[in-house]
């Protein structure tokens, strides 16, 4: 499915995109450095870039499937962030986050 956005919209959610791919890089280097605090800071500014630079209404200009497909990755990223998430969780977490951003990406192209 090919979704049509303004400039906007377009450079906001490839920028996510790519800051959700750094933060699971930065993931799998905080967890081999054992630094579950940082691993949660790290995680609460993607959220918080995200809310901050998110185009205002944007939400509505996307369809549905694509708007649900994002929200199934919000409890990944809590999971992920939370320093009493078992670390084998975590690592589990970033599989199937992984496997979304794959889903996503043979499901929809941006335009």
């Amino acid at each position: 499915m090919v979704i049509e956005l303004s400039s906007q919209d377009k450079a906001f959610v490839l920028g996510h995109m790519r800051g959700m791919l750094e933060a699971l890089t930065d993931t799998q280097q905080l967890l081999l450095d054992g630094d579950r605090e940082a691993l949660k800071a790290r995680i609460t500014q993607l959220q918080s870039r995200e809310q901050d630079e998110r185009p205002q209404g944007m939400g509505k200009r996307l369809p549905t499937a694509f708007r649900v497909m994002a929200q199934s990755m919000r409890p990944h990223w809590q999971a992920i962030g939370d320093p009493e998430t078992p670390e084998t969780d975590v690592r589990r977490h970033v599989v199937d986050l992984m496997r979304v951003c794959n889903a996503c990406h043979q499901t929809f192209a941006i335009r």
